[in-house]
């Protein structure tokens, strides 16, 4: 399974990283990025700076990246605003972004590079009670294109002085997490073309994990999510999940639930959901 949950420091580098950064304060921004920032010169990506305050941390501390007027000369380092990477292409959303780092990606390698690692502070959309519901779809259509493997990946860092709400609708999207405060008691991730669920849902976090779920790009004639990380889901949780099989299974999609915990499996027949959204029950090969 891919690698995910919380993190206190920055990962080693691997393909298909895609980590979520609340920071607190310029020093650990700074930190923050600057490592990541390494981790993709030693792979041999090309680094994409998004946001002010990414392009401030690289001015202050690039010295440790090496010559980074001759990074940025070669093509090897490219710093760009929020507005230049999230609204040259019209009005924010999440395919339109999507198509916006393909093409960077794509570029990228046939430049040369590994891939494409970008660092981008997307607190000014975080910001935006009308653009949170599109940032958190954004990140969850991000992470099925990161994990896909074409050479993309990514932090997306975020201010801790945001709303805990903007926080939680973005963390629970990233396969890992760095946070000040608790982890996100959910996580919706893919493992390559499988969605996984990790954690906990309840009746406080079913409603944000139907929103996540209703957002996820499936494609083919079976979906299989993976729920082995499940470790509870209440009555509400069960039914969000249903909800979202019941509306595939109308498009004509099989589902299978991989490896669910068996508190599920007892509740899906005692409350009726085999009946309301049928599924089928595996385990890993």
């Amino acid at each position: 399974m891919r690698v995910h949950g919380p993190v206190r420091e920055v990962p080693p580098p691997r393909a298909r990283d895609h980590v979520c950064w609340v920071f607190r304060g310029e020093e650990e921004l700074d930190a923050a990025v600057l490592a990541f920032a390494r981790g993709g010169l030693d792979r041999g990506e090309r680094l994409l700076g998004v946001g002010d305050r990414v392009v401030a941390a690289v001015r202050r501390g690039g010295a440790s990246l090496g010559d980074v007027a001759a990074l940025a000369a070669a093509g090897t380092l490219q710093l760009l605003s929020l507005e230049d990477a999230y609204a040259a292409t019209g009005a924010f959303s999440a395919e339109q972004q999507r198509a916006f780092y393909a093409r960077a990606t794509r570029d990228a390698r046939a430049e040369g590079y590994r891939g494409l690692r970008v660092l981008a502070d997307v607190s000014g959309l975080a910001e935006d009670p009308g653009a949170r519901a599109e940032l958190a779809r954004w990140e969850h259509v991000a992470d099925e294109y990161i994990a896909r493997g074409p050479g993309m990946s990514a932090m997306c860092l975020y201010d801790g002085a945001l709303p805990a709400a903007a926080l939680d609708a973005v963390t629970a999207v990233h396969p890992q997490v760095h946070a000040p405060g608790p982890p996100p008691a959910f996580q919706v991730y893919f493992d390559r073309h499988r969605v996984a669920l990790v954690g906990d849902v309840d009746s406080v976090g079913a409603e944000r994990l139907a929103r996540v779920l209703a957002t996820s790009p499936v494609e083919g004639g079976t979906c299989t999510p993976e729920l082995s990380g499940l470790g509870f889901a209440d009555v509400a949780g069960c039914r969000a999940i249903a909800r979202w099989l019941r509306t595939l299974a109308g498009t004509g999609v099989r589902v299978e639930l991989r490896d669910a915990p068996p508190l599920v499996r007892r509740a899906w027949p005692l409350l009726g959901l085999d009946r309301w959204a049928p599924v089928a029950f595996t385990t890993a090969d």
